[in-house]
Parts: structure tokens; sequence; C-alpha cells
């Protein structure tokens, strides 16, 4: 492994043993971006969601606008945003995704394993500097989530050596807290103990 560490706390680049490179986004880069969509005021139109795209200087899929190129140094489709129904002519940004490792080939990812946690710890650490202190989960993977002021929500995972985050528009989460909200009353509604 030939690594290219800048200061993080892990490797930005390391050349695995079958000469592949794998690829891990600098927790600064990251950071910026997760904060200006997460921080961007919601609700969030398609528009303004391209428009956010264009401002940081990435690039749309040529089939999908929808899914971008980013600067990250990951020479990949590595980000997203997805949309659902907010009337019946209008759409509204639900989610944005980011990936913060690049793809490698199967028989070399457990070399790259070691270096996604120190990254996902990074990212986690540099999060809480920001939101102050999240949620942990470690249940099928590693993950992390905030609760933002506006709703809005952050949430970073890790498998393997897959990182990446999510951030969840206020209107998603809304829905969520009520389809969780139902789901427990149709629980309690067919407990025989009651």
């Amino acid at each position: 492994m030939t690594p290219s560490d800048t200061g993080d706390g892990f490797p930005h680049q390391t050349v695995l043993s079958d000469g592949s490179v794998f690829r891990v986004v600098p927790v600064d880069t990251g950071l910026r971006t997760v904060r200006a969509w997460a921080e961007h005021s919601w609700p969030m139109s398609p528009a303004q969601a391209l428009a956010l795209r264009d401002r940081l200087g990435w690039t749309s899929s040529p089939t999908m606008e929808t899914l971008f190129t980013t600067d990250h140094g990951i020479d990949e489709k590595d980000a997203s945003f997805t949309t659902i129904e907010a009337g019946r002519s209008t759409r509204t940004v639900s989610g944005f995704h980011l990936s913060l490792t690049s793809r490698i080939p199967k028989p070399v990812m457990d070399e790259a394993a070691p270096i996604a946690a120190r990254a996902f710890e990074a990212y986690v650490q540099a999060l809480t500097a920001v939101y102050g202190k999240g949620t942990r989960n470690k249940r099928k993977h590693t993950s992390a989530a905030w609760t933002l002021p506006s709703g809005a929500s952050v949430d970073i995972g890790t498998v393997s050596w897959v990182i990446s985050i999510d951030v969840d528009s206020p209107a998603l989460n809304e829905a969520a807290r009520g389809e969780a909200q139902y789901f427990d009353e149709i629980a309690d509604e067919n407990d025989p103990a009651r």
C-alpha cells in the first residue's frame, strides 16, 4: 500500500496491492459540502438544488440531472439528490446523498476497510464539532446521525470500505416520524395484552 496522507489522520489516496487506487474525500471538503446542503433553507426546490450544484462547480450526469460528479477527486458520480411530490405539480428535494469513498475491486476491499474506519471517525469528530453530539448506531453498519434545528438531518454511515453521508429534509423526517407513529399505534391496537 502506498498512502498519500494530508493530515486528517487517514490517507486520501492509497494505491492498493492490485494497483487500484482507493480515494477518500478530505474531511474539510466533505464537511463543506454537507453543510451547504444541510444548512440550506428548506423546503428546497429542484431548481434550487441544481443552482447549488452549479455553485459548487459539479457536473450532472448527461442522462440524469439529479446525479452529479463532484470535484472531490473520487472520479465518479458521487452525489445525488432525490425529490418527492409537494403538491399536484410541485416537487421538493427530500434528500441529498454523497459518497466519500471510491469504488475498488472486491479482492482488495479488506485493505481499504481500516482506512475507511479511520476516515469515518474523523468525519464523526468533525460533524460533532459543528452539530454537537449525535446518535451513534452499530447494527448492520456503523452510523452516526444529527438532527438540525431546521428539522433536517445528517446521517453518516460506513460498511467495510464504503462511507457515505445523507442529508434528509425536514419534510422527509416529519413523514418518517408520522409513519413510525402510525405503525406504533397499529402495534398497540393488535397487542393482545391490551
